[in-house]
């Protein structure tokens, strides 16, 4: 009996093992991290997978729709972006999916004719976005595929966001997410302006929308992750019941007590217009360093260009480090607006994280579209972490 027992003893805490290190693993198997990194670096972070990668697998589970809100579009014939192209081409003329595609009003055409030639493709509508009125852009970088997967972060709809550049997302299966996204997207898609519509495509919308309405309703019924907020900007003009960003992420900061990382493109409290200073964010980082937190915050070197001033003074402060990142410039050449560091992210004490599209200025918060996602996940903000790190310690960054 003995013996018996003692296997039965062995058999339960092997069990127990198995199933606490399954769920150490697949903690969160709804929320992924993901990341772009600029070739010929060593900056990527095994286990994180790519940008194009997980992009491409959206796009191509998609089985009934795609809306995707983006800041602009440029494709290069053989580049990274032309398979999302391609697959999105092929989800609306062989699935019949429905394709919404957003893009900022003034950078429309500007770096290539995809917007007006996706218009013309069956099943997808293409709509522009002005926000000069609030002396913005539609800076954001989100899609929803059928109403229950959403990507956030900071790649643009660009084969250099996906190839040189340094980016963060998260890809989230949940459908309260999705319909907070969703939300968003039907509150711009309203207030936008049509590019070119193909014939195909001038029907069926109506119904559609009263179709994904309906859809949005019910997958509000079911649980969302707990630890996941979605946030956007400006706050003067999210649907009822989104965030700001600005007061979430500041509150964020305002709860650090060991550790607050950043990496951040831009950074500069300069005022939109007049002479008073955007100091939100700078303050919330030096009551941070002031209680006590190591505060880290990496920027790209571009950032000195309008940033100096303020990015020196933070780095007096006690407790506060920052470093610049210089990417080296590609074998293949000089490439314009990219080798850099776009990302925008942070972590405080190990265990709270955001995700998002604005870089640190007034202007992204008061009068520019953004989307991006607060997050109360440890395992989340542990893999952010291991990416700050290796930019951190990386060869190409330099103590301010």
């Amino acid at each position: 009996m003995k013996n018996v027992s003692s296997v039965w003893l062995w058999t339960v805490i092997a069990v127990l093992v198995g199933v606490f290190s399954w769920n150490s693993v697949f903690a969160n198997p709804n929320v992924e991290v993901v990341e772009s990194v600029p070739i010929e670096t060593n900056l990527a972070v095994p286990g994180v997978r790519s940008t194009q990668d997980v992009w491409l697998e959206m796009i191509n589970s998609a089985r009934q729709s795609i809306d995707l809100e983006q800041f602009y579009i440029d494709n290069q014939a053989g580049q990274s972006l032309e398979p999302i192209l391609n697959a999105l081409i092929t989800a609306a003329t062989v699935r019949n999916v429905q394709i919404r595609f957003l893009v900022d009003a003034k950078f429309f055409g500007t770096y290539s004719d995809e917007p007006k030639s996706l218009s013309q493709v069956q099943n997808i509508s293409v709509k522009t976005i002005d926000f000069s009125r609030m002396s913005g852009i539609q800076h954001s970088k989100y899609f929803v595929v059928d109403h229950a997967q959403g990507f956030v972060g900071s790649a643009n709809f660009d084969w250099l966001a996906l190839t040189h550049i340094h980016e963060i997302g998260l890809k989230v299966n949940d459908g309260t997410i999705a319909a907070g996204l969703e939300s968003i997207f039907e509150k711009d898609w309203k207030a936008a302006s049509d590019v070119v519509v193909a014939a195909s495509n001038a029907k069926g919308w109506d119904a559609l929308g009263l179709f994904k309405r309906m859809v949005v309703q019910i997958k509000k019924q079911f649980a969302s992750i707990a630890g996941l907020e979605l946030l956007a900007s400006p706050g003067t003009f999210n649907p009822a019941g989104i965030p700001d960003t600005l007061s979430q992420i500041v509150a964020q900061l305002d709860g650090a007590r060991s550790s607050v990382k950043i990496q951040m493109y831009q950074y500069t409290t300069n005022p939109v217009s007049g002479t008073v200073h955007f100091r939100d964010l700078d303050n919330a980082i030096r009551r941070a360093a002031a209680q006590g937190a190591r505060v880290q915050l990496l920027v790209d070197v571009a950032s000195l260009k309008t940033g100096s001033v303020d990015l020196k003074a933070l780095a007096a402060v006690p407790n506060i480090m920052v470093r610049t990142v210089t990417i080296p410039q590609w074998s293949g050449g000089a490439i314009p607006y990219a080798r850099l560091i776009h990302s925008k992210y942070f972590i405080v004490d190990h265990s709270s994280s955001w995700v998002g599209s604005e870089n640190w200025s007034e202007g992204y918060f008061t009068g520019c579209r953004n989307v991006g996602l607060s997050v109360q996940l440890p395992d989340v903000s542990a893999q952010l972490e291991r990416i700050f790190d290796q930019v951190w310690s990386s060869p190409y960054t330099a103590q301010l």
